[in-house]
């Protein structure tokens, strides 16, 4: 292996990541395929990709019963609709274009350094889309963080328009947090001011997002990692679910986020 070649391939065909071993095993290379550092490397965002989507889209389709009498599940295509759009939006962005030893050259640390404002930042959405970030930054490195700025949004733009059809509670979920946290001034245009809709927008959002708080507890193995951290930090830190017992003269609009 050069001095500058990041990745290589294994016995087994799996890619080996000389700088991160931890993706070490996620990306397949198919026989005759490239072994260059470039193919390898969208290898690598493609498999790690598909993984950290099925772990925001859970697959709820019933269990059935294949020819040979075994049970199986069918294929989650929701799942593989979302990957396939974000790959190619990153395929298609800037990102594509940097060369492999810039990620050598400039290291990440694993390490986001944006500051969280609202609720809306600790959603299942927004947890998945962090992720995806760490994924870009581990692989193109800290060299462009223009074209990293511009990939985010994009990726978020298409998973948030996907799970308004295809996993709504998903898409919901976010859009409450937004309502609530708008009333605090996040996300509200200067010179615009509160209205008596935004609060109730804000009230029933509090009431969605207290609901999902309790389904989840209920039965976290039907929901995506990324939703049990978001509900993990809302009883945590959300007045609601975090202080126990609620003022009986309390109401929705009464209470703050994170």
């Amino acid at each position: 292996m050069a001095a500058n070649q990041r990745f290589s391939v294994a016995h087994d065909r799996y890619v080996i990541d000389h700088l991160n071993s931890s993706n070490n095993g996620k990306g397949y290379c198919h026989e005759g395929d490239p072994e260059n550092d470039t193919h390898l490397r969208e290898r690598l965002l493609w498999c790690c990709l598909a993984d950290l989507t099925e772990r925001l889209i859970v697959n709820a389709a019933t269990m059935k019963i294949a020819p040979d009498g075994k049970l199986y599940q069918p294929f989650c295509s929701e799942r593989h609709s979302i990957s396939v759009a974000l790959y190619r939006a990153i395929e298609a962005s800037r990102l594509n274009t940097l060369e492999v030893e810039l990620s050598l050259q400039n290291k990440f640390d694993g390490q986001l350094r944006r500051n969280k404002l609202g609720m809306q930042d600790y959603t299942s959405l927004s947890l998945f889309v962090d992720d995806v970030e760490c994924l870009l930054r581990d692989l193109y490195g800290e060299s462009d963080n223009q074209a990293i700025d511009l990939v985010r949004k994009a990726v978020f733009a298409i998973v948030y328009e996907f799970t308004n059809y295809v996993r709504k509670d998903l898409w919901q979920e976010h859009s409450n947090a937004q309502d609530i946290d708008y009333v605090f001034g996040i996300g509200l245009p200067d010179g615009y001011g509160i209205s008596g809709s935004d609060y109730r927008r804000m009230d029933r959002a509090v009431l969605d997002l207290t609901q999902r708080a309790h389904d989840v507890r209920a039965n976290p193995t039907a929901f995506s990692k990324y939703t049990v951290s978001f509900v993990d930090d809302l009883y945590e830190n959300w007045r609601p679910l975090s202080r126990g017992t609620k003022d009986s003269n309390a109401t929705p609009a009464d209470e703050i986020p994170f």
